[in-house]
């Protein structure tokens, strides 16, 4: 038997064909002419004619207690009318010089060559197990879905996929794409589509009954009308098989194979389903099937199915559009709600080569959210590379096998929801083409080439950086539990991934079903195998026992139990090897708290302000090296307690009220940068940190010349910059850095560089740019110049030149392992590079090399020659310069090397004349290497001073953190109001003025700012006590009828925005017959502790003539809740005096009123805990499943509309104000041409409508809303507009009443 090869994923595959007898029906107009019969006249036979649809499914199967042998035939011998084995024949056969050029070396005459073709095919095996049970009860996690999603989806159920051969193909064709599919937790059908005979079908070959339809696009056009009522049909009747079970071989579904099939297997149990029918179905096919599928997605289900498949992805693999008319295909119109299903397409590299058709495709795919889709080119793939015909035994090629492992690795990804993570990892290249020779006919050939990233049509190749050109099996990896994150960075580095190849082959590791945890700490195992000869395999095997057992759960342990067994040979002590490893360490309480007591006793310590420090002391004892580092923590505290009595907290809580009482709301910018009269944000640049900093001229210089030149240039001024990195979104602990910054030069009269720190290209996109210049602008804060590094790379280079002749710098070739290793691995000295003694002239040569070209990624760096024996690491050659292989976004492929942030930062602070370096305390061991490189290369030497970086508890602000929340649908996106990036407060409508307000309370210290979200909140709600205007406004509005006032009742209500800042203005309100109230503020039991509305009783109406008293009341009685609430108008003799006053809105249509709102949004914390980083297994788990909340039907007074485009116009001229005042300074603000421009409309977005609801929130517009009223000129009277929808977000919650509120 000849196997094909293996799958390698998670689980055993099973395969079952089953088919559906049908009533025969002939589709479409066509005939075959069968040729070959007897007799002057050849036999004719319907082109299309459906008696049976057959599929074969591929499933995760329970081999377990099964004697079912492995092996399922290519060529399937039960099929009516061997038409499968027909066409996969022909294909074979016509590619013979492709896949049997290791069998035949010459021509052969069909007659020969046909029985060897059938002979190998009849030997080809499937290695799958035949007929095997479905697996069941076997959980898998889904990272596209929310927690709240998770909990209900049944954890038995496999997800399903529908796969389409191509016309050379059948339901066996593309074993290997649906085995692998399978393998890692899937059910697959591939269809086996009767529709003709493939590629071998001529057009001679049909008659037709209809005369103008005698085409071959005519017949294609029928074939998908067959294959999608096909499809139709075997995905009926496999969701009949799950959820009523098998019907008897009469009845339904029936095996082609006489073998005995499980069928209760696939039966879903009462509360769990065997297999997802009902949602989240991907829809895969290939070339003509990928044809296929796009009809599908196009067209409604045939007439005689009652419901569509519910398509959730669409794997599209070289589609073959032109059957399909032209324009098209286009998605049907979509409903209100109905989303496309995401796209994913992988082209061949001639199918992208094929300009028009290629063309037509992206046209298609237009059609579809540029988030919704994707499409990408597999370089050197060709059209058969998806299917299994390159992968056959004898024939196969190593290039098939990587490009058949980079279509299951973006298959995989794209199902999973990471396929943005993936691209972000993995070589992607642009689209570009190169001739590479001539083409028969005298046409060039053409082949794909590229350098750089493209959003729109990413290329992907296995290229030599690539881990999946590799040998290395990812998909081997991530069948041990790994992630395909993972997966991916334990194939970087070929030394270790080999070893963990090995592991997982030699201890059958992929059948030991580990979890991830236990699949994390196996490649922690190899990554240290890895660096180590000392440790023979009989100690390796007692590692891999020891954390099957469970007894190593962590990387520490991990290397604690490397370092041992390289000292300790076997036989291992068992019982040593657990004590080294801290395996089954304990300690109880009261052991540690007699721990820390003798610590404090000992040590003579005298108070509170020691706690850091024994914290660390206790940690350091050996005996506690395993303990919980909480619970010694804890235990430190509690002792300290009852040593020194409580911990005195008064001071720093009379602090901040005095600070926040002291806080003007309505600081701006340029008010908290400059100062003002009040001293409070004097003292931010003042005193304390910022306030002890040196004066321009006084930081020290090798020569007094360049302090000279320095003063020269800046007239003595402070100079500073905020120079972020080009590859996230910023957040809120940037804005202390903005303004620290910004603030810091405008309160000297000085300048503040934006400096784009763009020297990393693999990383950095546009659309970052733009949104860190205009977050900067919308803070309130003009640069004075923005600026590139990249704006510097010659003379970086020079400086590069001149520190190699003065011997200050080395070109080395060590590994990145290599380095580390040299470097002390963090916990050792330092050892010197076996190239830093190399010649200066030898390392000038290397260096030119670099910069030609001439090596690849990782195979040469420069390094500075710095001080080995310093005990800074910083200061242990760190590299200037590496080879990159990317396109910059700015100097194009001008350069293959690219400097280091440790070597560019300083030198363009250098090159600029920054008077003062200001950066964040992580960056302290920086400084050293910062100052030598100046004074080694004897130029201006700017000073580093650093502050405390701001933390927000209850927050995360990775970027590679969020994107996971983002991929993951966590989120919406980065600017969901639920994170703490600055475009997400933005959106959810915090004022630029109150980040100011929060930042300048903080003060400015050496020491971090960890923070509670609840303090941040504090800060805006205090901004907008007294910024924001007042609307009445009713969450769930409750209907009151005033019975004794006529229907065309009126009284227009005078109403200020604020009782205390007349500045804000007032407008009138009507009041009428019909009111709105909130049904909070109505009960049908009355209490004495109650003083709202009820029966009988009358209540107040903010700001209304008189009171009302309820009379009576409706009550829906299905529900039983109240629908209306009949009223009194207390407008006659002395009214009764209110013990309280509710809100209200007026129903009055020519005015507007009510101003119905679609949705508010409330928002809670995103994570449950002040540290979501603490959570185990991850910051996921954390995630708190009901942290928004929208509110649909809310009401608010028709004085939103005027008030709305008041806002937006105010803030439109204030931008423009400000703009036009910048740009009349001289070089203020200046940049280059590919700069981008940020406009004063920019900055004004939606979000600047706020108001306070009044009693309920502070809430503001949310981008999602349609008003077209505010695009309407200034004279235009606002109001509804037809296609308006308003949508609310809450800012933050109201000071008082609480319960009140929302």
């Amino acid at each position: 038997m000849l196997f094909l090869p293996e799958s390698h994923g998670r689980f055993p595959v099973g395969a079952t064909t089953f088919k559906l007898p049908v009533s025969t029906r002939v589709l479409g107009t066509a005939n075959i002419r069968r040729h070959g019969h007897s007799g002057d006249r050849p036999s004719v036979k319907p082109a299309l004619q459906l008696d049976e649809v057959i599929f074969t499914t591929y499933y995760p199967a329970d081999i377990k207690g099964t004697n079912i042998k492995k092996g399922l035939d290519w060529l399937l011998r039960s099929v009516s009318g061997l038409h499968c084995q027909q066409v996969m024949l022909t294909v074979l056969v016509r590619s013979k010089h492709l896949y049997m050029g290791m069998l035949i070396t010459q021509e052969f005459p069909a007659w020969l060559l046909w029985p060897i073709v059938y002979l190998y095919g009849r030997l080809l095996k499937i290695p799958v197990y035949p007929n095997a049970p479905l697996l069941k009860q076997r959980p898998i996690a889904f990272p596209e879905q929310t927690t709240q999603a998770r909990s209900e989806t049944c954890p038995s159920s496999w997800p399903l996929v529908i796969f389409s051969h191509g016309l050379g193909g059948s339901q066996t064709a593309y074993s290997q794409v649906c085995t692998r599919l399978a393998s890692s937790g899937r059910v697959v059908l591939a269809i086996q589509h009767r529709d003709g005979s493939g590629h071998a079908l001529q057009e001679e070959d049909l008659i037709w009954t209809l005369n103008d339809q005698q085409t071959m696009v005519n017949f294609r056009q029928q074939q998908l009308a067959f294959r999608r009522h096909e499809i139709y049909l075997a995905f009926s009747s496999f969701k009949q098989l799950i959820q009523d079970g098998h019907r008897g071989s009469s009845h339904g579904l029936q095996s082609i194979d006489k073998k005995s099939i499980d069928w209760s297997s696939w039966l879903s149990d009462v509360d769990t389903k065997a297999v997802e029918c009902n949602k989240d179905v991907l829809l895969a096919g290939h070339s003509f099937g990928g044809a296929t599928v796009f009809t599908i997605l196009s067209t409604d289900p045939p007439a005689n199915i009652t419901a569509p498949i519910p398509v959730h992805k669409a794997l599209i693999l070289d589609p073959w559009l032109e059957p399909i008319p032209s324009p098209g295909p286009r998605p049907p119109p979509q409903g209100p709600g109905d989303v496309l299903p995401q796209l994913l397409v992988i082209n061949s590299e001639k199918f992208s080569l094929w300009k028009d058709h290629f063309s037509r495709l992206i046209d298609v795919v237009q059609a579809w959210e540029p988030e919704q889709r994707r499409v990408l080119t597999i370089l050197r793939a060709k059209h058969e590379s998806f299917s299994d015909f390159p992968l056959l035994p004898l024939v196969s090629r190593r290039p098939a096998r990587i490009v058949m492992d980079r279509l299951v690795e973006l298959s995989e990804t794209f199902i999973d929801g990471n396929i943005d993570t993936f691209l972000n990892e993995t070589a992607t290249r642009k689209m570009e083409t190169r001739i590479v020779g001539k083409k028969p006919n005298g046409s060039p050939q053409l082949q794909l080439v590229g350098e750089s990233k493209d959003s729109h049509n990413p290329l992907m190749a296995p290229t030599k950086s690539d881990p999946a050109a590799s040998d290395t099996p990812i998909s081997l990896f991530k069948s041990i539990g790994l992630s395909q994150a993972k997966a991916v960075e334990a194939a970087k580095n070929a030394k270790s991934a080999n070893v963990l190849r090995n592991l997982i082959v030699s201890y059958d590791l992929a059948e030991a079903h580990l979890d991830e945890k236990q699949a994390t700490v196996v490649t922690a195992l190899a990554s240290q195998l890895a660096k180590t000869e000392s440790v023979e395999p009989s100690e390796e095997a007692f590692a891999v026992k020891a954390i099957l057992q469970g007894k190593l759960k962590s990387v520490d342990q991990i290397n604690a139990a490397v370092k041992y067994l390289e000292t300790s040979k076997a036989p291992i002590n068992e019982l040593e090897f657990d004590t080294e490893c801290g395996v089954g360490f304990s300690i109880t309480s009261e052991e540690l708290h007699n721990t820390v007591t003798s610590y404090i006793r000992e040590n003579s310590v005298t108070g509170w302000p020691n706690l850091g420090s024994v914290i660390s002391g206790v940690k350091a004892n050996p005996a506690l090296r395993w303990a919980n580092p909480l619970e010694v923590k804890n235990a430190v505290e509690k002792a300290f307690t009852e040593t020194f009595g409580a911990k005195e907290a008064a001071k720093p809580k009379t602090k901040d009220p005095k600070k926040e009482k002291a806080l003007q709301p309505t600081i701006t910018a340029s008010e908290a940068a400059a100062g003002s009269s009040s001293s409070n944000r004097k003292t931010v640049f003042e005193e304390g940190f910022l306030g002890a900093l040196h004066k321009p001229g006084e930081n020290p210089q090798t020569r007094p010349e360049l302090r000279e030149q320095h003063l020269r240039v800046t007239d003595g001024q402070v100079w500073t910059r905020f120079p972020p990195e080009p590859n996230g979104y910023l957040h809120i602990g940037h804005s202390k850095a903005i303004f620290v910054n910004f603030g810091y030069a405008a309160h000297h009269g000085g300048k503040c560089y934006l400096r784009f720190d763009d020297t990393n290209p693999e990383k950095e996109e546009a659309r970052y740019f733009e949104s860190i210049i205009e977050v900067i602008r919308w803070l309130g804060f003009e640069p004075w110049k923005i600026t590139y590094s990249s704006d510097y790379f010659d003379q970086l280079h020079d400086l590069a030149i001149e520190l190699i002749k003065r011997d200050k710098a080395y070109v080395c070739h060590c590994t990145q392992e290599q380095i580390k290793a040299d470097r002390g691995e963090k916990i050792s000295a330092p050892k010197a590079c076996v190239h830093r003694s190399r010649p200066i002239q030898e390392s000038l040569d290397e260096f030119k090399k670099m910069t030609d070209g001439y090596y690849r990624p990782k195979e040469a760096n420069l390094r500075m020659k710095m001080d080995l024996t310093d005990g800074n690491p910083q200061m242990w050659d760190l590299t200037a310069y590496r080879v990159l292989d990317a396109s910059h976004h700015r100097t194009l492929d001008k350069w293959k090397i690219y400097p280091t942030y440790d070597y560019t930062h300083c030198l363009v602070d250098s090159f600029e004349n920054i008077s003062h370096s200001l950066c964040t305390t992580e960056f302290i061991a920086s400084r050293q290497s910062y100052e030598w490189l100046c004074d080694a290369l004897d130029v201006y030497k700017p000073r580093q001073s650093e502050f405390g970086r701001l933390n927000l508890q209850g927050t995360i602000s990775s970027k590679r953190k969020i994107l996971q929340l983002v991929d993951e649908g966590y989120v919406s996106g980065w600017d969901d109001p639920r994170l703490y990036t600055l475009i997400a407060l933005r959106r959810r409508g915090v004022p630029p003025g109150a980040i100011l307000s929060f930042v300048s309370t903080l003060g400015v210290s050496t020491a971090a700012s960890n923070i509670q979200i609840a303090r941040f909140e504090q800060t805006v709600r205090q901004y907008l006590e007294g910024s924001a205007p007042r609307l009445f406004m009713v969450m769930r509005p409750l209907k009151v009828i005033i019975e004794n006032v006529p229907d065309d009742y009126l009284v227009m209500v005078d109403k200020s925005f604020h009782p205390k800042n007349p500045q804000l203005g007032s407008s009138q309100i009507p009041f009428t017959r019909t009111i709105y109230i909130d049904a909070d503020d109505f009960r049908l039991e009355d209490s004495k502790d109650y003083f709202r509305l009820a029966p009988g009783k009358s209540v107040g109406l903010f700001q209304a003539p008189y009171p009302i008293t309820c009379t009576s009341y409706k009550i829906d009685s299905t529900t039983g809740e109240v629908t209306e609430v009949f009223c009194r108008l207390e407008n006659s003799g002395t009214p009764p005096k209110p013990k309280a006053y509710i809100q209200w809105v007026a129903e009055h249509a020519s005015s507007g009123s009510p101003v119905r709102i679609d949705e508010t949004r409330v928002f809670h914390p995103l994570f449950k805990s002040d540290n979501p980083l603490a959570a185990i297994p991850d910051f996921k788990a954390d995630i708190n499943s009901n942290s928004i909340e929208v509110i649909k039907g809310a009401m608010v007074e028709v004085s939103f509309w005027p008030l709305a485009k008041r806002c937006i116009a105010d803030a439109l001229e204030e931008a423009r104000e400000r703009s036009a005042k910048t740009k009349a300074i001289p070089g203020s603000g200046s940049h280059d041409a590919n700069t981008p421009e940020i406009t004063p409309e920019q900055l004004v977005g939606k979000e600047c409508v706020r108001f306070q609801g009044l009693r309920v929130a502070y809430l503001a517009v949310d981008s999602d809303s349609r008003l077209g009223a505010l695009d309407e000129p200034s004279g235009v009277a606002p109001g509804i507009r037809q296609g308006d929808y308003l949508v609310l977000n809450r800012i933050t919650s109201l000071k008082e009443d609480v319960g009140k509120g929302i």
